[in-house]
């Protein structure tokens, strides 16, 4: 009887370790969890030559493979996961997977998210998707896919999101994207397409998104705009687009996000945006010289970018047709001076993020933000600013972000340290990259300000390093917030000098030449005056002696030659000087002055 019960329980034992066995398989090399209440497994060490499909348990949910770029994978799929009813979601990336495979994913019924990127596909075929008809997302970006068939994506009539981005896509195939109903994201950026015929568009009403950015472009036919009702975002950036005419886009009646960003544009034309509410409107790094000036009306625009171009001017209303809409702004990195930048912002009196980066600003205006009193973040990084008047920031109250960074800098005045501390709201200001200069009479209010928990708390945050000295050289690297007052050294060594100096130079040469040439100025005209009175000094000797005479002799004719010299007395008065000699009687001369 005991014996019987034993081998009972051994039978029990080895079949709860058959079931748990047989339950909880986890490929070597592999970790296996949940996520989300899913099963999971994760392959992600990179060095294997085989999908390791038979070690998995059936019933997972979810499956990655992956590699770090020290140790790829080198794999191949084929029909693998017939058993594997219950995937949901297949990442299979950086495995150098040559090509997909007739219906390798069949049957996922279940499959809702798979991404095949990072491999070395260079082709599609008709039947790789086979049985996917309930897949959401297919992401075969960053491959080498050169040529598909016609409507390869046919299987995918619940598909939504479609990345084909950083293939070698030199044209699409007529109707490649036959079957796509329900299509509402596709990206096809980064092939060299050059150009795209509308009839490759015509399936795609429903898309709401569309990436075509660096892909060799120059031109969008009109009826690529009316094949896309619907379309809310349309990326065009860095290609070859000089012109757009206006009213270009006014078949996408829903367009929200428009990016032409790096294109060779160097005008906007008068109604290039008519009629369009935009989120975001991008228009940096291109070449654009002027706005006309009506290139914003019957517009809304919340955020503008118009930085990186080669403005000069801009005209102080061209965004008055955006002032009630216009909520973020960045105009940095042009060649544009500072009162036209004040004259611009001002009227916008709704700006919540404003970005003057790079404007190579040395100064600004006392009361340039006077009417942006709602501004949340502003960007004064990558400018020639040493100084800040703290007056400048006196109406910014709702300030939460002051960029400083990559300016100036030696040290902070102690009256602005103090503005920062009462803008209650300004938790993040960037101080990195400055010539941050380590002696007493340069940092020493900026390092108790920071050993506050108050300025410690707005400069040195989690996700960004605390600024570093970088004078003098013995305290190069060093956090500004661990020196010791006691480490810090005075002012006045042969670096420091030389930097005062230099920065001082130019107003100390102005200030000693203008003050040599005052003083040549005035000697010149005590000069002058002097031999203008010296014909009359003795004008008033008249008082003393006002018979005094002196003499002088007339030599020397037209020709230069000496003849008979006759003796000339003059009589010098306040009023005449009188002239006598033996030949001439006395007579007067005209007062000399």
């Amino acid at each position: 009887m005991l014996m019987g019960g034993q081998t009972f329980l051994v039978s029990v034992g080895v079949l709860l370790a058959v079931i748990f066995q047989v339950s909880g398989r986890c490929p070597e090399s592999c970790s296996c969890e949940r996520q989300r209440g899913r099963k999971t497994v994760i392959c992600d060490k990179g060095g294997i030559t085989e999908i390791p499909t038979n070690n998995m348990d059936t019933d997972t949910q979810i499956f990655l493979v992956t590699a770090p770029p020290s140790n790829p994978n080198y794999l191949t799929i084929g029909r693998i996961f017939l058993d594997f009813t219950a995937l949901e979601e297949v990442y299979i990336m950086h495995s150098y997977v040559p090509a997909i495979g007739h219906s390798s994913f069949w049957p996922g019924t279940n499959l809702r998210v798979l991404s095949l990127s990072h491999n070395n596909i260079s082709q599609l075929h008709d039947f790789d998707f086979n049985g996917l008809t309930n897949l959401e997302v297919l992401d075969l970006s960053d491959n080498v896919i050169s040529a598909t068939p016609s409507a390869p994506f046919r299987f995918l009539s619940n598909l939504t999101t479609l990345s084909l981005a950083r293939n070698q896509l030199k044209r699409l195939v007529p109707r490649i994207f036959y079957m796509l109903k329900k299509l509402e994201r596709l990206d096809l950026s980064s092939n060299p397409l050059g150009d795209i015929d509308p009839e490759n568009l015509k399936d795609l009403r429903p898309l709401k998104s569309l990436s075509l950015a660096n892909c060799q472009l120059s031109r969008l036919h009109s009826l690529i705009y009316q094949h896309l009702p619907n379309l809310e975002e349309l990326d065009l950036r860095d290609n070859f687009f000089n012109y757009f005419a206006p009213e270009e886009f006014r078949h996408l009646k829903k367009l929200r996000m428009l990016y032409l960003d790096g294109n060779e544009m160097s005008v906007i034309v008068d109604k290039a945006f008519n009629g369009h509410y935009f989120d975001y409107l991008g228009l940096s790094r291109n070449q654009i010289v002027s706005l006309d000036a009506c290139a914003f009306c019957n517009a809304s625009i919340k955020s503008l970018n118009i930085s990186r171009n080669q403005f000069a001017s801009l005209k102080s209303n061209i965004l008055k047709e955006v002032t009630f809409s216009l909520q973020v702004l960045d105009i940095g990195f042009n060649n544009v001076a500072v009162n036209t930048v004040a004259s611009v912002i001002q009227p916008l009196h709704r700006l919540r993020r404003l970005s003057l980066s790079g404007l190579a600003l040395t100064t600004l205006p006392p009361q340039i933000f006077l009417t942006n009193r709602d501004l949340r973040v502003l960007d004064l990084s990558q400018n020639e600013l040493s100084t800040l008047d703290p007056e400048i920031l006196r109406p910014l109250s709702k300030l939460e972000e002051l960029n400083l960074s990559g300016n100036l800098f030696l040290g902070l005045q102690p009256q602005l340290l103090d503005q920062f501390t009462n803008m209650t709201r300004l938790s993040n200001v960037p101080l990195h990259s400055n010539p941050w200069t380590c002696e007493q009479c340069h940092i020493l209010p900026t390092l108790k300000w920071l050993n506050s928990s108050l300025g410690n708390r707005k400069v040195c945050r989690r996700d960004q390093s605390c600024f570093t000295c970088v004078h003098p050289e013995r305290l190069a690297f060093r956090e500004v917030r661990s020196l010791r007052v006691s480490e810090v050294p005075p002012c006045g060594g042969p670096k420091s000098q030389s930097r005062i100096f230099n920065s001082g130079s130019q107003i100390g040469i102005i200030i000693a030449v203008t003050f040599l040439v005052i003083l040549l100025l005035v000697i010149i005209t005590f000069i002058l005056i002097y031999k203008r009175r010296g014909a009359v000094y003795y004008t008033h000797e008249e008082e003393r002696n006002d018979n005094y005479l002196y003499g002088a002799t007339l030599v020397g004719d037209i020709n230069g030659g000496h003849k008979d010299e006759k003796s000339l007395r003059f009589i010098a008065t306040l009023d005449k000087i009188e002239e006598s000699s033996d030949d001439y009687p006395s007579k007067s001369k005209n007062r000399i002055t």
